[in-house]
């Protein structure tokens, strides 16, 4: 999956999940925010020019991406960087099941390579699909959780 795909998977499931619980402090928007900026930290290994999805696509490197940011933004709260960090590299790896490259997303502790081979990471289709699932899910998240202006809007219709 590129960049937009995963930007909008990490929308759509941070945000769709922020609004099924109901969670609307700017510390959720913020810590949702740092999961769609980081969401492509995965990749790293193609600028490092290291086997893909072999280092940076498992269960152990979203530990470490995790400890790492959770280090980075201490004044923040070592909860929210490693939460950002653990979760942004458990979607790029959810995201990257659905293609048809096989990986170990359990290494070290299963080593069995998987994919759902549901499409072409390079696919258009996929991509802008996700980005635009995404971007709708965190629209209607700040406009009826986050900030209630939607419920407001939603009055005025007769």
């Amino acid at each position: 999956m590129h960049a937009k795909g995963h930007a909008g998977m990490a929308l759509l499931i941070t945000f769709g999940l922020f609004s099924i619980l109901n969670l609307n402090s700017n510390e959720c928007l913020m810590t949702g925010l740092m999961i769609v900026a980081l969401v492509t930290l995965p990749d790293i290994d193609l600028r490092l020019e290291i086997a893909h999805r072999k280092y940076t696509h498992n269960i152990l490197a979203a530990a470490f991406f995790g400890g790492l940011f959770a280090i980075l933004y201490r004044p923040l709260g070592y909860h929210i960087g490693f939460l950002a960090g653990f979760s942004a590299t458990l979607i790029h790896i959810l995201g990257d099941l659905l293609t048809y490259m096989e990986f170990a997303p359990l290494w070290p502790f299963v080593r069995k390579k998987v994919s759902l081979k549901l499409f072409k990471s390079s696919s258009p289709i996929a991509n802008n699909a996700f980005w635009a699932f995404g971007s709708m899910s965190f629209l209607l998240y700040l406009l009826f959780i986050y900030s209630d202006v939607g419920y407001t809007l939603l009055k005025m219709i007769p």
